[in-house]
């Protein structure tokens, strides 16, 4: 709370450029099939619309149909179900099976895991990177938690197989992130609950971090867990927290990575009531040397937040 608009924008230690929260789904649901395809079942109600099924995100119909091979509000929807990325890759067999070898292991924070690909050892760099780059799309939280990883490659003369060895360092470990989990549940509950529409949602959780959350003047608290904890974080500890909060709340948003009066910086963008609008916590949150909280930044379009604020626009909604 205690920021000026000199400090209050920070670097952005991993770049993500769009992510979407979706609806979490209760413990007590269940996939169910029939002739016209697949559905998710919790007690005697379906599930329509975004909803996060075990870390992927799946669309379904009205009728409570799952959307595949298909594209939803600009996300690619794979044969699955699952959003993959928002645009097909030319050589998607091979890179989903990489990127979904990538997202199994750093979901369970592996330091080291080895992976298979086939195809060009030139290649492999790239590849790796541009599945990475997908995972900051499609689960958020665990390609933020990756404060670095470096690879290594071996593969046999003639061979198209390649070995690639993955090392990665991480912010939060598995007993961080649960305990987040937890605690933005019970907290989601108290201050957000089902009574709200989702406005009024949105607002709760804004003012919440606002009024329990200082701007990190040492630079150093990145991730959600400690911004938490510690009640204090730069702009990456706010918008993932703001994001974290957003889904328990069933709120859909993304995160948008741009740059705000020049410096590097991140913000929220949601989906309400049919419309995307940009807020930006900490922004609304400014140093002083007393609590503060106001609005400057909350719910507005792309020509109110532009004027200070700068992202690329052909990889986000847009706000009207």
């Amino acid at each position: 709370m205690k920021k000026s608009r000199l400090v209050k924008l920070t670097i952005v230690s991993l770049v993500v450029t769009s992510v979407m929260a979706l609806n979490p789904v209760g413990a007590n649901a269940e996939w169910k099939k029939d002739n016209h395809g697949w559905w998710y079942k919790s007690g005697s109600s379906y599930y329509t619309g975004w909803k996060l099924i075990d870390k992927n995100w799946y669309y379904f119909y009205s009728n409570g149909y799952m959307a595949h091979d298909t594209t939803i509000d600009g996300y690619y929807l794979n044969s699955s179900g699952a959003w993959t990325n928002s645009v097909q890759s030319s050589y998607a067999s091979d890179l989903d099976s990489l990127g979904q070898a990538i997202l199994s292991n750093i979901r369970l924070e592996n330091a080291s895991f080895s992976i298979k690909y086939n195809g060009d050892i030139n290649n492999v760099g790239n590849a790796i990177q541009s599945e990475i780059d997908k995972l900051k799309y499609t689960n958020p939280l665990e390609a933020y938690n990756v404060s670095d990883y470096y690879i290594q490659m071996t593969s046999r003369w003639g061979s198209s197989d390649v070995n690639v060895k993955i090392n990665c360092t991480y912010k939060m470990s598995a007993e961080m992130a649960s305990e987040l989990d937890s605690r933005v549940k019970k907290i989601v509950a108290d201050i957000a609950p089902n009574s709200m529409n989702q406005f009024e949602k949105e607002r709760a959780i804004h003012d919440w971090i606002i009024k329990n959350t200082q701007y990190d003047q040492s630079y150093t608290i990145y991730d959600p867990y400690n911004t938490l904890i510690k009640h204090s974080g730069v702009c990456e500890g706010y918008t993932l927290l703001a994001q974290k909060m957003f889904t328990a709340a069933g709120i859909k948003s993304i995160l948008i990575e741009g740059t705000a009066d020049g410096q590097s910086h991140a913000w929220n963008m949601v989906y309400i009531n049919g419309q995307w609008h940009h807020v930006d916590l900490t922004w609304d949150d400014p140093i002083s040397s007393r609590d503060i909280l106001r609005y400057d930044y909350f719910n507005l379009t792309d020509n109110q937040i532009s004027k200070d604020h700068s992202w690329d626009t052909s990889k986000y909604p847009s706000a009207k």
